[in-house]
């Protein structure tokens, strides 16, 4: 119990490292004050390019996949097949590594939007949903060109997938409702931490790709 209380904790630690914010303070600036004042791997992209933005993406992604991935590897379970418990650890671990971007303890509890985190910890948790996130991402982005919107609609493709999964057979036991209940908050959260972004989008005012913001 200790030990994977403390694997929770060091996956909050891992998650909360602002790679954003430090790209930007290597380049003299504050990310916070500039584009979507957001210290994620977009605004990073959008404020200082692709030579810090992709890095800086990676890293996001790495830090969400690791501690889920080393997590499956402690407990010695498979998605398939993991009891209550062992669902509620590693989907803890999930959480727990999305909300250190998106409440980071470096930056006063103020993080990302942890969409590149997110993703990461879907891959070490379940190829599928985070294949069927990537894909709606995609897909969204090829027709609208919104990062934003792309990045709603992969969480609620997410939230789709994860039902898909654990319902397929007929009947969800106790471990998938621990999955299904804490990915249903998780995506809530990503959608809330966009609201500013969903203001934009009814305003018409929503920059599209990686376009500079003035």
């Amino acid at each position: 119990m200790l030990e994977n209380t403390l694997y929770l904790l060091l996956a909050y630690l891992v998650g909360s490292a602002p790679f954003g914010y430090l790209a930007g303070k290597l380049n003299g600036i504050d990310l916070r004050e500039h584009g979507s004042k957001n210290i994620g791997a977009t605004n990073t992209i959008r404020v200082l390019g692709k030579k810090w933005g992709i890095p800086v993406f990676i890293c996001d992604v790495l830090k969400g996949l690791l501690p889920v991935f080393l997590m499956k590897q402690h407990l010695g379970v498979e998605l398939t097949g993991c009891t209550t418990a062992e669902m509620g650890w590693l989907i803890g671990t999930l959480v727990a590594a999305v909300l250190g971007h998106t409440f980071t303890c470096f930056l006063k509890f103020k993080g990302g939007k942890g969409i590149a985190t997110a993703l990461g910890a879907l891959i070490a948790f379940s190829p599928f949903i985070a294949g069927v996130a990537l894909a709606v991402w995609l897909a969204c982005m090829v027709c609208t060109r919104y990062v934003s919107l792309s990045s709603i609609m992969a969480a609620v493709g997410v939230e789709v997938a994860i039902l898909w999964q654990c319902l397929s057979d007929g009947a969800a036991n106790a471990a998938d409702a621990v999955a299904i209940g804490f990915i249903s908050v998780l995506v809530v959260l990503v959608i809330v931490k966009h609201r500013s972004n969903v203001t934009r989008l009814l305003n018409g005012t929503e920059p599209k790709a990686f376009s500079k913001k003035k």
